[in-house]
């Protein structure tokens, strides 16, 4: 059996899974164009998250060394496994993609208007190449250590958040009606189905009998500290989202400065650089296994040059800012959700209900083939 990481790591990944593309632009498009309906909006998703979670969990527990890749291969071969881990990688690589653009917008605003994308990839890439090279195991133990850190700094970014109605109330929860939520939660998908990759790499996580308990409770403490930053940012910018695009900065504006400390915005900039950090190492961990799941065969200097050369290529001459990969996805990647909420979610609730066929015996004919 090939490297895998604990439970526990798991439950780190899925919490910063949670975090990465929710700090900045979402947000801002959320109440843009749902206005205060955005907070209804943000808990539909996250409840679809948890339950499309519950599932992944269900199957580990059912198949504990089966990846999504195997079980598409038994019920429709291999031809299918292959076009359906063709579209996941694509989806991977432009969440890495919009990770970076994200990044490179919010150091714009904040640190240096000048920020240079080069210089951004430059940071980025040998971060994150370096995780990836390192292992599985080895980037789980990181993430995992500094999980700790990240908890402690957005806590205190929400501390530092502006909270008296002074600035304007959330207002209305239900101002928009029910079919432009739903077009809402259609359009903002690509920014959730944050677990697919706990089925993508299932077959590295250790089986554990309460690694339920163990994941959603890192979940749900992290879904509380989100929805905590989208009443604040909704209750500040309400009307003027659209000038707002940078949330875990901008709920903090009016406290930037506390006694004689200065400006305190290191504080915002260090929490969100660790995780793109180790929300960019997860993407590119999950876009390797595919990678290498789709040619065939393991080659990690193979995949980390091909992925790599991947995302320098279309940052560079295709999605070069945050703008163009935001109207791709809008005009294209909202069809992703149909795979990602209704496909996939579905082909593992036929097999946990109809599939009698042991993971077992699955595995042994998995290890007989290899």
């Amino acid at each position: 059996m090939s490297e895998q990481i604990s439970v526990r790591q798991t439950a780190c990944f899925c919490a910063i899974s949670m975090l990465a593309l929710k700090l900045i632009t979402l947000p801002s498009i959320l109440v843009e164009m749902s206005t205060s309906s955005a907070i209804i909006v943000a808990l539909i998703m996250f409840a679809l998250d948890l339950m499309i979670l519950f599932l992944y969990l269900k199957a580990k527990e059912k198949y504990p060394d089966l990846s999504l890749y195997e079980l598409i291969k038994k019920v429709f071969g291999t031809i299918v496994a292959k076009i359906i881990y063709s579209f996941l990688f694509g989806i991977f690589i432009l969440k890495i993609l919009m990770l970076n653009n994200e990044a490179i917008s919010y150091m714009r605003d904040i640190v240096d208007e000048d920020f240079k994308l080069t210089l951004y990839l430059m940071t980025f890439l040998p971060v994150v190449i370096s995780m990836v090279y390192s292992g599985l195991k080895n980037s789980a133990r990181t993430v995992e250590f500094g999980f700790v850190f990240i908890f402690i700094g957005l806590v205190f970014c929400l501390f530092l958040s502006e909270i008296t109605f002074s600035y304007g109330e959330i207002g209305p929860i239900f101002k928009e009606n029910i079919s432009n939520i739903l077009n809402t939660c259609g359009e903002v998908g690509f920014w959730f189905s944050d677990f697919l990759f706990v089925a993508i790499l299932s077959d590295k996580i250790k089986y554990q009998k309460n690694m339920k308990k163990i994941i959603f409770a890192y979940v749900i403490i992290t879904l509380i500290i989100l929805i905590a930053l989208y009443i604040i940012y909704i209750r500040l910018f309400n009307v003027t989202a659209f000038l707002h695009k940078d949330a875990i900065a901008d709920i903090t504006q009016y406290n930037r400065n506390i006694g004689n400390s200065g400006n305190i915005d290191i504080i915002a900039i260090l929490v969100y650089m660790f995780i793109i950090f180790f929300q960019g190492a997860i993407y590119f961990l999950t876009a390797k296994n595919i990678y290498e799941k789709i040619v065939g065969y393991q080659n990690k200097i193979h995949s980390i040059i091909f992925i790599t050369l991947s995302i320098i290529t279309l940052q560079l001459f295709v999605f070069y800012n945050l703008e163009l990969i935001i109207n791709f996805v809008f005009n294209y990647l909202k069809y992703f959700g149909i795979l990602a909420w209704i496909i996939i979610p579905l082909f593992y609730v036929s097999l946990l209900l109809f599939d009698k066929e042991k993971g077992d015996e699955l595995v042994k004919e998995k290890s007989k083939q290899n």
